[in-house]
């Protein structure tokens, strides 16, 4: 195995471990829910394949279900962000940047960085509460549950950013 691929196995196992014990039980007046572990798929560097990014996004999905006991909704709702990451990363890149860069501010700003990472978190809750309702009957629940758990979510991201810089 290659030390990006340890990297990334140890970043996989810290985001989930984390998740499933600390932000999968905040719910924030009842509609924000924060899903840190979305990081791993909007930050996983530009010359991760299709099916890698896949691959990725379906065993964290798969994994939050096994720990949050919701049968397939994350599952879906990953596969479906990391299915739509690579045109929206191609989206919010320069012409001439380098194959091997990792999302991040010092790469694409933080103006870039901060509406891709909304865009990002804000399909992921489209689907996971879509989903998870299986209704649109009550509409204004359901955008305030994606409205309040995308700005949450984007928030912890930008701190996660802030602190741990573009590695």
């Amino acid at each position: 195995m290659t030390r990006d691929t340890l990297i990334r196995l140890r970043n996989f196992v810290l985001l989930l471990i984390v998740q499933a014990l600390i932000f999968s039980r905040i719910h924030l007046f009842g509609y924000a829910t924060a899903c840190v572990f979305i990081v791993f798929i909007i930050k996983l560097p530009r010359h991760t394949t299709k099916n890698e990014v896949l691959i990725w996004s379906f065993l964290f999905g798969l994994g939050v279900d096994i720990f949050c006991n919701t049968p397939g909704l994350n599952a879906a709702a990953t596969t479906l962000l990391g299915l739509v990451r690579n045109p929206l990363l191609a989206a919010f890149t320069q012409k001439g940047m380098p194959d091997d860069f990792i999302p991040g501010v010092k790469s694409l700003t933080w103006s870039r960085y901060l509406v891709y990472s909304l865009l990002c978190t804000s399909i992921y809750f489209t689907a996971l509460f879509t989903l998870e309702l299986f209704t649109v009957a009550n509409p204004l629940t359901l955008l305030a549950s994606i409205t309040a758990s995308t700005i949450l979510t984007t928030l912890f991201t930008i701190v996660i950013e802030f602190f741990s810089g573009n590695r």
